[in-house]
């Protein structure tokens, strides 16, 4: 990634900040973190690894936290939790969030760990210029942990849908267990109050799911 990319990257998403683009705040965006949490959830114990406890994680584009506060509410400790992201606003609200945890501001591209670091590595939007160095610095033993758009976006030609025969290429040899995910979000977002009610109902039809989770190995799990 070129600095002319670095920079347009950091650009958009300080005006998606600005705007209040994303609001996590609504009945129909808790729902759909609920839906995902659970669907982690499933994930991660049926995964063959180590005691969760033990696991050394690393979140690449960790926004505010969230995710690595997920894992340290499952007896992850602060030491194990590390994050990057790219831009220094992100950075700057998840340490004052979880001063403990080890966060960092950095171009993904280029890792300050050594090969073979980490248990799971999480990646809640996918690039193909980061796969390599996730494959790095994940040990044989690990898994990754990704979630994103199975549907390209009408509005952004430069977002790709992430399909498993994308995730097979940026990580060949792998084995995917993958499930489609979240209700689009301008449905998720319409119902208000309603939301309890109506997300699951919808969030039922397969269609409407707009993203696949997918938990990638080296091996298949053992049932």
């Amino acid at each position: 990634m070129t600095g002319d990319e670095v920079k347009r990257l950091q650009e958009t998403y300080s005006e998606y900040l600005r705007a209040g683009r994303w609001r996590h705040d609504s009945p129909g965006h808790q729902q759909m973190a609920k839906e995902r949490s659970d669907a982690i959830e499933t994930l991660i114990n049926v995964w063959s690894r180590p005691p969760l406890s033990k696991c050394r994680i690393l979140d690449v584009g960790c926004g505010y936290g969230n995710q690595l506060g997920w894992f340290n509410d499952r007896g992850v400790q602060p030491e194990n939790l590390f994050g990057v992201d790219l831009l220094p606003a992100h950075i700057e609200i998840s340490r004052k969030r979880y001063p403990t945890f080890n966060l960092i501001q950095s171009n993904a591209e280029h890792l300050s760990f050594p090969d073979y670091a980490f248990d799971i590595v999480i990646a809640f939007k996918m690039a193909e210029n980061i796969a390599s160095e996730m494959l790095r610095v994940l040990k044989k033993s690990g898994a990754i942990l990704w979630y994103d758009l199975r549907y390209p976006s009408p509005r952004n030609r430069s977002v790709r849908a992430m399909t498993r025969r994308r995730i097979s290429r940026l990580f060949p040899g792998t084995v995917t267990q993958l499930k489609s995910t979240s209700l689009l979000p301008p449905l998720a977002n319409g119902p208000g109050r309603r939301a309890p009610i109506t997300y699951p109902l919808l969030a039922g039809i397969p269609f409407l799911r707009s993203h696949y989770l997918g938990l990638t190995t080296a091996t298949p799990p053992i049932p």
